[in-house]
Formats: structure tokens, sequence, C-alpha cells
């Protein structure tokens, strides 16, 4: 299969977030749409292991793929549940825990992982609990829920991790640490940068460009 290098892509949002929550990290429908289009077929199994607000389902919906998530937080959880028609698909959890959800083998997943900064000790992948936190922890919890991911997926099933590099205080190589940690359980394929157009792009991202990691279960 093969995959560009480099693509354009439209930021515009079409499925807005609840008024007043915070959706800095939605990414635009444009970004799904093209990877549906591309590498997947009407009734096949669309995974979002970190589903947000649903961006993912809704497109999937609308292109006559069937959808399936799992939302830690309870809230975003509650809205993209409650505006889907695949609503029991979407499972309130964490994405660690997939094996239990009883999910069919899905046959393509897109995602966008929460971030985290590498001076940062709050972690998201622990709802900040203290006991666990550290970028280097952060980390080690992402190669076990892409090891979980794995199991779910079809073989030959492409993932799309879609992820920033982030400079904060310290620059944090985001792409590259996902990169190290989802290549332990998927076989790395591509990478593939997006550049956002459009007026609203800078409005809405921090980022003219992001990264979308392509790997295999093989």
């Amino acid at each position: 299969m093969n995959y560009p290098t480099y693509i354009e892509l439209p930021f515009t949002a079409e499925h807005n977030a609840p008024m007043g929550a915070d959706n800095c990290d939605q990414y635009p429908e444009s970004l799904v749409r093209y990877f549906l289009e591309n590498y997947t077929k009407e009734d096949d199994c669309v995974f979002d292991p970190f589903l947000g607000f649903g961006t993912t389902a809704f497109v999937a919906e609308d292109m006559a793929r069937t959808p399936y998530g799992v939302e830690a937080d309870g809230e975003r959880f509650e809205w993209a549940a409650g505006q889907l028609e695949n609503w029991q698909n979407i499972k309130h959890g964490d994405a660690a825990d997939i094996g239990a959800y009883d999910f069919p083998a899905m046959d393509f997943c897109i995602t966008s992982p929460p971030y985290m900064l590498c001076e940062d000790t709050w972690n998201p992948l622990y709802g900040g609990d203290p006991d666990y936190e550290g970028y280097n922890v952060y980390l080690a919890r992402m190669a076990v829920i892409f090891k979980a991911i794995a199991k779910v997926m079809k073989k030959d099933a492409v993932v799309i991790v879609q992820a920033d590099n982030i400079q904060g205080q310290h620059y944090t190589p985001l792409v590259h640490d996902f990169y190290q940690q989802i290549s332990k359980s998927l076989t790395p394929q591509a990478e593939i940068i997006v550049r956002w157009t459009g007026k609203k792009s800078i409005d809405h991202r921090d980022y003219e460009l992001t990264h979308c990691l392509v790997f295999k279960k093989s």
C-alpha cells in the first residue's frame, strides 16, 4: 500500500463540541474523511480508542462505516454517545482495557492520544493520578495501550496516529516518542505530513502542520 508524504487539508470544525468545552485537541473532520476515503470501504469497523468529542465516529457514520470507540472523560463520552446512531459501540473507560469491551475485530483505526509535555507531571493517561506522574510513565502507558489496540485490529489493518511535537519550556519530540512506543506492537509504514489550509487553521491550532504516523497490524 502506498502512502503520500505530504497532503493539505482544511481545518474547519463541522461537528462543534458543546458550548464552553475545551476542544483544542479536536482534529477536523477533513483528516478522518481523507483516511476513510482512501483506506476503508463501506461497512468497515472504524476504531478510535481516544474518542474525545466523537469526530472519528461522526465521520464514520456519515460515510457508512461502523464506529467504535473508548473515551475516559465522562462528559465527552456522554456528549458524543448522545449524538451517535451507533452509541452502543462507544464505551466509557480506559483505552488500555479494550479487551474487556467485547469489540469485533477492527478494519481501521485513527486516533490522537492526549498529549503530555516532557516537563509536566500530570499524566493524562491516568487522569492526573499523582501515583503515576511523569513523562516516562506516560510513554510506558502509551505502549501498553497500543499493545491492547493491536489485539483488536484485523491482520494488515491500518492504524493512523495523529501527533504534534510540542514546544513548551522544553521541546517535547512527541512524534518520535509515539513512534518508539507504538512500534513495539504495530509495524511502522509511513509518516504523512499534513498542512492545514484555510483561514481557520491558525485560529484553531498552534501549528500549521501536523504528523500522521501510519502503522499496520502484521
